[in-house]
This record gives C-alpha cells, structure tokens and sequence, in this order.
C-alpha cells in the first residue's frame, strides 16, 4: 500500500479487508452451515466504524524461582460491545476477550483463576502441552466464591482444594447426571500449571466445564496466550503494533443489549443443552473482532503479522485481503495451531 489505509476487519462472513473498505460483493464468500443462526434483536452499528481494541498484556505477579506467577479473576462486568449500549458479560479480568499472557518456551507458568462467577468454572489451555492434573478437565470444577461464602460445598478437604465426586445445595455444577467420584473440586480459586515446553505459537485459554463450555465462552470466557521462543525471534517478522492479535466470534444480542444464546437453562447451572434448531452449533449475526463489531485499524505501509483465532461457536470463516475496488490482495501464512511452518506459503484466502 502507497499509503496509509485502514484494516476494516469484520465482513459479512468475518472476511478480513485491507486497503480500505470492501463491497458487500467482495465480501460474500461460502457460507458456514454448521448451525441455526441467532438474529439481533436491535439495530447494530454500520461496519467499519468501531476502532480495533487491543487485549491487554497480563504482567505476572511474581517471577520468582524461575516461574512466572499470573493471578486472574473471573467477575461478572458490563461492557460496551455495541456502540453506546452496555452488555453484561462473565470475563477473565473484567474484559472481553480477556487478557493476553505472554510466555517464554520452557519456562513454566502458574496461572491462579479466582471464580466471583455465579457458575463452576473450568480453565483450559487450548493447544497447551499441559499435565493432566492442570488441563482442565471438564469436572474439574472451581466453585463460586458466594457458595463458598454460603457454606454450599459438600465436598471434603480444605476451602482451597478438594478431591470428590460433587454435590452443592440447590445447584447442579456440571449439568444434570454428570457426578464425577475421580473430579477435583475447589472452593473459589484455583492454580493451573503450565510447562509449556513447546514451540512458540498462539494458544488460547477458555472456560471447559462439562456440557456448558459453549454457553460459557459466549458469555466472553476466551482469552489468548502467547509462548515466544528462540527460534521465532531470530526470524524477521513483524513485532510491535506490527504483531496484531485478532479474535473472531460471532455473537447475537437480545433487544436489550445482551448477548442472546438458546440455552434450555438461562443460567447455566441446571439442564444443559440448546433448543433443538441450534444443535448443530449456534451461529450469531455480529462478527465481534476483539469484542468490537466489523472494526476497523489504522495501519502504514509495512507488513503485519496477524495472529488470527477463531473463537466462535460454529461458524467457519474464509479470510481473504481485498483491496476496496474488490481485488484480491496477497497473503503469506507463517504458522498453524502449533507454531511456525517449515516456510511461508503463498495464499489468497485461508
């Protein structure tokens, strides 16, 4: 590009269009089919109007004896996803998506989740190689810190940490039937630990608990995490503002700004599942980037490196660079799921 332009990111199926804005016909590619698809109950915001957020970079609490030490709580907050219209949301941090942690290869991570929630949590390192005890298994549930506070955890062991099968007053914490005798249960937070002796590449941190980890990340439990290594930095690619993380999740939201989701319970603690047209995945009809609507970024005439996750329910996605007359723009991938390719592949689309 000659000059600076814009990165409007977003597009009717989630396309990403650089050089300014694109057509709707540039930007209509193959549908995804996976699921019914929610439609908003109120008016949403133009394309391309709403700058880009960036996701704060977590900074550890401690980094004593060799480990990064990093504390996080999940709280209910209400943030401004539509423009000028508050939306409730369960986040890691306060914010949506949540915070980036960013990590050396080979130097091991604590990860302590503190859960002000009104529902179990469970932490997941997508992509991670992580120890059994510490990846997330579906009843390995954190409890709220109110039923602590309220005496309802009929587990054994400290408030901190216990090892049973689980029952609590009034609730079901995992979905209906699903008692789990071999599940570690803890009393409002708990510490993940993470090696992370692996290549350098995005990985990304969710709520798993068992028969309600969709609903969950569609609440905003999502978060992305870096592992640098030595081998990445002496390549020459784009760092700084250069280095541009992009998480893509589609989302409906209801007449009053909240986010709409056909959960056969509301409050995800008892019956778990979705109405019947949404089970096979639940598609929303706003491309949140970052947790901002079809945004758009100021960019120069260097090269970007765009970290791309795709964090939505079930919609699939075609990325593609188009330039606003609709020519398609070269992209070069560098990576997968588990870090660097062997070289750089010439694509139009991914």
């Amino acid at each position: 590009m000659s000059r600076r332009r814009v990165l409007g990111i977003g597009g009717a199926l989630g396309l990403l269009a650089a050089a300014g804005l694109t057509t709707g016909a540039a930007l209509s590619r193959r549908p995804a089919v996976t699921g019914a698809q929610l439609r908003s109950g109120l008016p949403l915001p133009p394309p391309f109007t709403v700058p880009l957020p960036l996701p704060p970079v977590l900074r550890p609490v401690s980094i004593a004896g060799g480990t990064d030490r990093y504390e996080i709580t999940q709280r209910e907050t209400t943030l401004e996803v539509l423009p000028g219209i508050g939306t409730p949301m369960w986040t890691y941090g306060g914010v949506f998506p949540g915070p980036t942690i960013e990590t050396r290869r080979g130097r091991p991570v604590v990860v302590t989740h503190r859960n002000e929630l009104p529902v179990p949590t469970v932490v997941h390192l997508h992509g991670g190689r992580t120890p059994a005890a510490h990846d997330g298994y579906p009843t390995d549930l954190v409890l709220p810190a109110a039923w602590a506070a309220l005496g309802e955890h009929a587990g054994h062991g400290s408030a901190e940490h216990s090892s049973a099968g689980h029952s609590s007053a009034g609730h079901s914490s995992a979905g209906e039937g699903m008692a789990d005798a071999r599940a570690v249960v803890s009393n409002t937070q708990r510490a993940y630990e993470f090696p992370l002796d692996q290549r350098a590449t995005m990985l990304w941190y969710h709520d798993h608990r068992m028969d309600f980890t969709g609903p969950a990340i569609w609440q905003g439990l999502a978060g992305m995490h870096f592992v640098r290594d030595d081998i990445e930095d002496a390549v020459d690619l784009p760092r700084g503002d250069h280095e541009v993380p992009l998480m893509i999740a589609d989302r409906a939201f209801d007449a009053a700004g909240r986010l709409a989701y056909p959960a056969l319970d509301p409050a995800l603690l008892g019956e778990a599942g979705v109405e019947e047209a949404y089970l096979g995945g639940v598609l929303g009809d706003v491309i949140l980037v970052n947790g901002a609507p079809w945004p758009v970024h100021e960019v120069d005439t260097g090269v970007y490196r765009l970290r791309i996750l795709n964090a939505s329910n079930a919609r699939h996605y075609d990325l593609a660079a188009v330039a606003e007359d609709g020519r398609p723009l070269s992209l070069i991938q560098i990576g997968a799921d588990q870090g660097l390719l062997a070289a750089p592949v010439p694509t139009s689309s991914c």
